[in-house]
């Protein structure tokens, strides 16, 4: 059953080795302990432009009020400005906190020591290969733990009476040229006995330099690396290089965090120690090579999988560029989620506001937005054990619905939606035997699935801007009623019905009576006043499919299908009537009264827009005799 436990993890880049074995200690040791992991995840410092804005969303997704704990992995940041935006919010908790990190840490820290591990190695050249030059290769990209391990290479050297001569240190990018230019210069003072790499992959750089300059390792030059990457442990011959227990640091975090809920205390840092792994680069002997064949046929693999990733992601994206309708979206984007390897469960899960409107386009298009709950989550595509569940609004007690959580003991990892500043909501996965697999390619469909809610919000607006368009070039500002556009718009709409129905069309011509004496004596606010309330008498008299248009100063077009003629009289004394219902209440000096005249018949094949304007026409006499009738009852 899902564990009502819980322990939060905040970690950055999560598709990488080192967060995935953290992560990985941390789920396992959770659940030992009767845990569950949920794990908030994001993707900062990557170059993305205004897009990365909404990096900081992630802080709108946990229930804080939930964890028992929280483990914070915040040298996974590359953006200070997130991670301290982390740390200022989880200050503000009373959960115990639990955080990694190698330097400046804010809380009680597990921390992998892996730097001095470059002095052991120093030593062990020095030492037990009688090594008489050792240089250090360290790294550009990466100057702060280089640095850390050219301290240790020369506090080594130092202990054994030596000191680094001045081509025995160089720092290089990961490029091959780099390489090369490394090899070149440690190689003006001879070629060295002996070179300590920062770790694997400058390493294999700097191997393959050599190599190609015709030296032998380690029989010309030794070497080591850091970290212990299949890269190197694949290679002949295998490389020395030191242990990366980051399954173990997720471990000792879990523990540690656990130490604390339980009253205990911590030292403000516990070491991690890495180990050195002594192979054949260093000139060691060590019998366990494996067969690079088996390594070539898996890196075949990865190259393959990553050039499906690349042209899945292009397919992905020009998909769902176009997509304006949220449904529709789910349903392409459901067909994707499925070929997620290994996933077990995949939710969509999106605010209440996640297509609010800004203020600016509502004012421009004369609109209101109901205030949303932000308590409310809106679970739009939800994917469990291969099938579709139904989407469904719940409170945002928890991340996801209860039902989601019943008979579950799954770590859930929770990635923000968002696009620059605007927040959606959020992605939960997890995986089959909680077994994380998060690979790069999702990084590229989230931010797909990003676009594609973007572009349904741009739709939005955009509908909504070509609907006010609309209603001023269709329909008239003053009372709201259609324009000579407008009219003519849907003139031929009622036309053809009441021609294929053989139903009757009614065209009525009304003006209202004395406006020019109510513009001379009160103003033309008032007279506009009086246009207006007429316009109201005709819109609330008419029906759902009668088309009704102010032309020009007080005369109003009302144009109607299927009326009797004794209905058509009816109609003319609803108008009158309504107005007569508001000068009763009104407290207006004046009174508002129109004359109204129509003229009706059936429609026969053939009959076009221009006969009714005839038919209008004729309404229009019809209405001047009734205009005379009123001003002689007024006389």
């Amino acid at each position: 059953m899902y564990h009502s436990k819980k322990i939060g993890v905040f970690i950055s880049h999560i598709f990488g080795a080192y967060q995935q074995g953290v992560c990985q200690g941390i789920i396992d040791k959770a659940l030992e302990y009767g845990y569950t992991a949920e794990i908030f995840t994001s993707l900062d410092g990557e170059n993305l432009g205004t897009y990365e804005i909404g990096e900081e969303s992630i802080l709108r997704i946990p229930n804080y009020d939930s964890f028992d704990g929280i483990i914070f992995a915040s040298d996974t940041y590359i953006s200070a400005d997130l991670k301290q935006k982390i740390l200022d919010r989880l200050k503000t908790l009373s959960c115990p906190i639990l955080e990694i990190a190698v330097t400046d840490s804010h809380f009680p820290a597990v921390s992998l020591e892996n730097n001095s591990m470059a002095g052991d190695l120093t030593t062990h050249f020095l030492s037990v290969h009688h090594a008489s030059r050792v240089c250090y290769l360290g790294c550009s990209e990466e100057p702060f733990f280089s640095d850390l391990r050219e301290n240790y290479y020369e506090k080594a050297l130092k202990k054994q009476g030596k000191a680094p001569g001045k081509n025995d240190i160089y720092h290089c990018t990961y490029d091959t040229a780099a390489a090369k230019e490394a090899f070149d210069f440690f190689c003006q003072a001879g070629i060295p006995e002996a070179v300590v790499c920062y770790n694997d992959r400058l390493a294999l750089l700097f191997a393959a330099a050599a190599l190609a300059a015709g030296c032998r390792i380690p029989a010309d030059i030794a070497l080591t690396g850091c970290d212990d990457t299949p890269e190197g442990r694949s290679t002949s011959p295998m490389l020395t290089t030191v242990t990366f227990p980051v399954y173990e640091l997720g471990v000792a975090a879990v523990e540690n965090l656990l130490t604390i809920l339980q009253g205990g205390r911590l030292a403000p840092v516990t070491l991690l120690t890495a180990k050195p792994l002594m192979r054949n680069s260093c000139g060691c002997k060590f019998s366990e090579n494996t067969n690079s064949i088996f390594f070539m046929q898996e890196l075949s693999a990865r190259i393959a999988a990553l050039e499906n990733s690349i042209l899945g992601s292009m397919n992905m994206s020009s998909s769902l560029q176009h997509i304006t309708d949220l449904d529709n979206g789910m349903d392409l984007l459901e067909q994707y989620v499925r070929q997620i390897e290994h996933c077990k469960e995949f939710y969509l899960c999106l605010y209440s506001d996640w297509d609010s409107v800004s203020s600016h386009i509502l004012a421009l298009t004369d609109n209101e937005e109901a205030t949303p709950d932000a308590d409310t989550i809106l679970l739009k595509l939800a994917l469990k054990n291969g099938k579709r569940l139904p989407e469904c609004s719940y409170r945002k007690r928890n991340l996801l619905p209860d039902y989601i959580y019943d008979g579950s003991d799954c770590a859930y990892i929770y990635i923000p939606l968002f696009f620059e500043s605007k927040e959606f909501g959020y992605l939960a996965l997890a995986y089959e035997n909680n077994r994380i697999d998060y690979h790069f390619r999702l990084v590229q469909w989230q931010i797909n699935i990003n676009q594609m809610l973007q572009s349904i919000c741009d739709a939005k607006s955009t509908g909504m801007l070509v609907t006010r368009l609309e209603d001023i070039y269709m329909k008239d500002s003053l009372t709201g009623l259609y324009n000579k556009h407008g009219y003519h718009h849907f003139e031929k709409q009622l036309l053809d019905r009441a021609i294929s129905e053989h139903l009757p069309l009614t065209a009525f011509f009304i003006d209202m009576d004395g406006l020019k004496k109510i513009n001379d004596t009160y103003g033309h606010s008032e007279g506009d006043f009086a246009i207006q309330v007429l316009g109201h008498a005709l819109e609330s008299t008419s029906g759902g499919e009668d088309l009704c248009a102010r032309f020009s100063g007080d005369e109003f077009y009302l144009l109607t299908v299927g009326l009797s003629e004794n209905e058509a009289k009816l109609r003319t004394e609803s108008i009158a009537s309504y107005l007569d219902n508001y000068n009763k209440l009104s407290s207006k000096e004046y009174h508002i009264s129109c004359s109204c005249g129509y003229s009706s018949l059936v429609p026969a094949p053939g009959f076009t827009p221009e006969h009714i304007q005839e038919l209008f026409a004729k309404a229009d006499r019809h209405m001047y005799e009734e205009k005379k009738k009123h001003h002689a009852a007024r006389t």
